[in-house]
This record gives C-alpha cells, structure tokens and sequence, in this order.
C-alpha cells in the first residue's frame, strides 16, 4: 500500500496544550457570563438572623440575611428589638417573619424599609416602630410599582411628613401606583408631621395613599394615630377598600382651614372614578377640628364612596364643627356616597370657631347621597359658645344636614339633638318607609323641631311629634301627614354587626311600608308586607343571653330560664335541645321558660334556641352547660366603721 502524502487534519495537528488552552478559555466565558447574570439578576435567597441568643441578632445580621430577597427568620432565643441605624432597601421579593417574638426599631431616627423598582416585601408576624423619617413614610417607604403586604403585625410610634407609619407613592391618580395589603394588623401612636395646606392636603398618621396606588386593609385596628388630615389613613387620588376595622381615638388638627377626618381623609380616588369602599367596621371616639370627626370624603370626578354594616359612636367634629361622623362633598356634584345597614350614635358636630354647628351625624352637599336601612340616635349639633337663644349658629341637623339629591329609605332616625333647628334633619331630601321621631331643637318658639324642610314624600313614613304655632308647622317634615308615635323600644343589641332600634309589638309601623329592601338592617328578611324603618318586626329570632348559662349536680331542681333576645312574639317557645319546653312571653326581647329537674341531671352542654311555629323560625343556638359542681362564694361584707 502507498503511503499518503495527504496532510493530516488541522485538528489533528493541535498539541495537547492547545487543546487545554481552548477548553480553560470556553470555562473563563462561561463563569464571565455567569458573574454578569448574577450582578443583573439578584438571587433568590434565604437567611436567618441571629444563632440562638439575643446578642446573635444585630442589624448586621439582619442586613446579611437580607441580601438578595427570600426568607427572613430569626433566632435570636426569644422576644427580641433590633434597633436600626439607617433604612433596609428592597429590590427583590422578600418575606421577613418574625414568629410574633420580633421588634424593629428606627430609634426614631430612621426609617426602617425603602421599596424600590417593583420589589415586594411581606411582613409577618413582626412588630416595627419608632420610625422617623423627615420625608414620607416613618416606617416604611413604598415607591410606584412595589407591593407592601402586612400580615398579623403592628407599626407603632412611627413618624414623618406624611404617613407616619407607611407611604405609597404614584405619579398622579391615572398612575399605577403602589399596592398595600394589610390583615389582622394593628397601627398606634402614629403621626404625621407636615403643616396643613389651606383646604386640605398633607396627613396621614399611619397611610399615605396617592397617586393611583390601591390599599386593601381588613381585620386591622387603628388607635390613637395624628395628623392634620387623616389621623388614620389618608387617600390622595387612590382607591381603599377597609373591612371588619376599627378606627378608635384617633385625631385630625388642621390649623389651615378646609380637611379634617379624624379616622380617614379623602381627596380624589383612582382615576377620578374609583372606590372607596367600607364595611363591617367601627368608627368610635374620633376627633376632627375641621370637618368630618370619623371620615371626610372630597371625591372628585365620579369618584364613589360606599359605607356598609359599620357602626359611628362618639365621634366629634370641633372648631368649624361640622360632620360629627361623616362629612362629603363632590367637586362635581357627582361623586356619590352610599351607606346602608350602619348606625350613627352619640356623634357630635361641636362648633368653636365661631361659626355654626351642623350635621352631628352627617353632612352633605353638591353629591348624590342614599342612606339606606340606617339608624340615627342621640347624634348632636349644639353650639357649646353662648349664643342668644334666637342665634341661628346654635346649631342645626342633629343627625344630617343634607343637600339636594339626598335619598332615605327605611331608615330610623330618632332622639337627635340640634341646638336650634332640625334635630333629625336639616334640608332637603326624598324619604320613604322612614321613621323621625322625637327629635329636639332647641329655640325660643319650638319650631322645626324635628326637620327644617318640608321634605320630599315618597311615601310610608311616620314623623312624631306635631304641633302647630301660628303658622309654623314646627314638627312636621312630611306636610300635611297626622303624626303617630311609632312605639319604639331602646337602642341596642338585637342581632347584625351594629346596633337597631326595634319596633314594639304594637307599632303603627309593622306591614305599613312598601317597596322595601330585601333586608332590614340586620340581614334579616321583611315579611310580607314591610315595616316602616330599618328593623323588621319579627324579621328574625335572636339570643342575645340566657340566665343561669349553667347549673350543677350537686343542686339538680327545676330552673326557670330567662331568654333574650329579639323578635319574640306570644306564639315563641323555647326549646331544649330540639324539645319544646313550657314558655312565657314578657315581651318582644324576654321570654321565660321553666326547665324540668330532669333536664339538668346529666352532665354536658345542652343546646337552647327560640322558635316561632306561626312563621317557621327558629334561632341560632345559646349553650346552657350542667357541671359536676356548682359552687357559690360569698364575699364577705365590710361595714365602714
């Protein structure tokens, strides 16, 4: 065979060296081009803070765990505060819990988080507080595009310009905004720093919402937080939705004129077209020296306002003295505010100012207003100045001070006080299947006492009482209608998430309505032919207490047991675990039923419900127990000598 003069292949030809030099440079790309990814992309990481002991948990190893997002835990032997020194910036999707053992401190000093560029940061379990800074956000700072959730926490003692405890921040109501989830969280001592801007503007004690952001906040307290608008929240053209809270003492100082809120302080929603939406949540004790004492809504566009099954005691508008709970107006006369199935009680509109008290419970002007299955009791408008008793600024719209487009149905209002006029109402409105009655104004001639207008008669309303002086038609707010007494019984428990005031069995309002809601104020069904008001005679049976919950078998003997409740008719009988026992009736809110020795001779918890064979009705259960022993102790008595 002849040997080839063929060259052999350039590969061939590459020495072993090469062929290392080739495969180290592919390796040195490589990591290159992983290093690059790496500084482009932070890792999702994990860290623990803290190996056992307190002294382990410092901010630097909190600032190690940190980095690069993902988990946070600590171990630090139990409860424990890390006092901070300077903000943690998030970038990346970060969960710090803190197992309910946890406390961040800012000293006052420092905010605690800055999120930037889209982060996420989700706060377990973890207590924050004396945060400070001098921009917005004490705490918490939350820029356009990031999300904020806070879950089973608290943020205390935190302070800034704006929002004291957390910021959101957008470029306009038609931006995207930040997002804050906040559940089962708790926010006091809060406040907000920044002077007042005439008309409004600036606050927040505890959240600063703005600029299209959207706030979602459920299960959560706010006390004793400040500002000069929105001791508790303050929304500036963003959308908040607030469930199943509690707003309590916290207060609105406004030295500029315009503003207030002492709970919540809205100026614009999303858009100019979003929501703010309440529900099942409590407004008590809270204070404004501006307008609104719980909540002032300024929606503009068609922005909505939307208050549901919430309760509004105690609240207080000083200084200008005006919306004791609520105060709303549209900028465009367009903006409309809904509230049904709420109770306002015991709010005040207080005016130091010198000007006129108004609207202890609400006042409204240039918005669309319905008020629907609601109760007003013992809501004031009184000047506490001296004033002439003939002074007009005594004060006016006990319970409302409405304006045109203001809609009431079968709602009860009763009890209110103003200082001059209209006790219940003062203005214009269109009311149907509504109670007013015994409503004060207080003023030398006894005129108006209940409304200042001869409102819009939609029909099925009772007003009481009436009586005319020269050519006043000082009680009436329906022209020309017979006043009856509606037979009321006293404000109080009687099923639903807020307090009613029912009717007595002998009512002129029981089956006297018509085109009533499907529901009366406490969720329960109208019957047939609908009452007058926002309670439902027998709309349902309710068990508020049985007396004695229990009894022992060291004492077996026949007991007699009080029930009540609400909606008990002559027809109810009690019944013992499915079994009807022999029952008096006392009234619509007791009956009495005598229990056999025989009922009581076994251990265990017995079920014990009303029910009503006329309407197929029964209630939910109260628990009666039988215990082995049941001991009394007596104290002894100490005569003073």
């Amino acid at each position: 065979m002849k040997s080839s003069n063929k060259p052999p292949k350039q590969s061939e030809q590459k020495p072993i060296s090469k062929w290392l030099s080739y495969e180290i440079g592919i390796l040195l790309v490589l990591l290159l081009i992983a290093a690059l990814l790496l500084t482009t992309k932070p890792a999702q990481g994990a860290g623990v803070v803290g190996s056992g002991t307190p002294g382990s948990c410092t901010e630097a190893a909190l600032t190690t765990a940190l980095s690069g997002g993902g988990s946070v835990s600590f171990n630090c032997g139990g409860s424990h505060t890390i006092t901070l020194t300077s903000q943690k910036t998030i970038n990346s999707s970060t969960t710090i819990n803190g197992g309910g053992q946890i406390t961040l401190s800012g000293g006052d000093t420092t905010r605690l988080f800055n999120l930037q560029n889209g982060a996420s940061l989700t706060l377990q379990a973890i207590t924050l507080r004396d945060g400070y800074s001098s921009g917005d956000g004490g705490a918490i700072y939350v820029e356009r595009l990031s999300t904020l959730t806070l879950t089973n926490s608290a943020i205390n003692s935190s302070t800034a310009a704006n929002g004291g405890a957390i910021a959101l921040n957008g470029w306009g109501s038609s931006d995207a905004g930040g997002t804050l989830i906040v559940t089962n969280s708790s926010f006091s001592g809060n406040s907000s720093t920044a002077n007042a801007i005439p008309g409004g503007g600036n606050g927040g004690g505890v959240l600063y919402v703005t600029g299209g952001s959207t706030a979602t906040v459920s299960g959560s307290t706010f006390s004793g937080n400040s500002s000069v608008n929105g001791g508790g929240i303050h929304i500036l053209g963003a959308n908040l939705t607030v469930t199943d809270s509690t707003f309590t003492g916290n207060s609105a100082n406004n030295t500029a004129g315009g503003g207030g809120g002492g709970a919540i302080y809205v100026d614009g929603t999303k858009n100019l077209s979003g929501v703010i939406d309440i529900s099942l949540s409590t407004f008590s004790n809270n204070q404004s020296n501006q307008l609104g004492g719980a909540i002032f809504t300024f929606p503009e566009g068609t922005g909505s306002v939307l208050i549901d099954q919430s309760l509004f005691d105690g609240n207080s508008a000083t200084g200008v003295g005006q919306g004791g709970a609520i105060y709303h107006q549209s900028a465009t006369s367009n903006g409309p505010l809904s509230i049904s199935n709420s109770t306002f009680m015991n709010n005040n509109a207080h005016a130091t100012n010198g000007g006129a008290s108004s609207g202890g419970a609400l006042w409204l002007l240039d918005a669309p207003v319905t008020i629907t299955s609601s109760t007003f009791v013992a809501n004031d408008a009184t000047t506490p100045l001296p004033l002439a008793a003939d002074d007009w600024r005594r004060g006016f719209g006990g319970a409302i001070r409405s304006s045109d487009a203001t809609t009431i149905v079968n709602s009860t209002i009763v009890n209110n006080t103003a200082g001059f006029v209209g006790g219940a109402i003062a203005g214009p409105a269109t009311v149907r299947n509504t109670i007013i009655a015994n409503n004060d104004g207080d003023n030398p001639w006894d005129i108006q006492e209940n409304c200042t207008d001869v409102l819009t008669n939609a029909g099925h309303n009772i007003q009481f009482p009436q009586k005319t002086t020269g050519n006043w038609n000082d009680y009436e707010c329906f022209g020309g209608q017979t006043a009856v007494n509606p037979q009321i019984g006293t404000l109080g428990n009687y099923g639903g998430p807020t307090p009613t005031v029912p009717l007595l069995a002998s009512s002129p309002a029981i089956n006297a309505g018509s085109s009533c809601p499907a529901t009366d104020q406490r969720g329960f069904a109208r019957n047939g032919v609908c009452d007058i008001g926002a309670y439902e005679f027998g709309g349902g049976l309710i068990i508020t207490s049985i007396t004695p919950p229990w009894s022992g078998l060291n004492n077996v003997q026949d007991v007699t047991l009080t029930v009540q409740g609400a909606g008990f008719t002559a027809s109810t009988i009690v019944r013992w675990n499915g079994a009807n026992r022999t029952t008096t009736y006392v009234s619509p809110f007791v009956v009495t039923a005598v229990l056999p020795a025989t009922d009581l001779d076994t251990l265990g918890n017995y079920s014990v419900t009303v029910y009503d064979p006329a309407r197929s009705l029964e209630s939910d259960p109260a628990t009666f127990t039988v215990v082995t022993q049941l001991v009394e102790t007596f104290l002894p008595v100490v005569v003073r000598p």
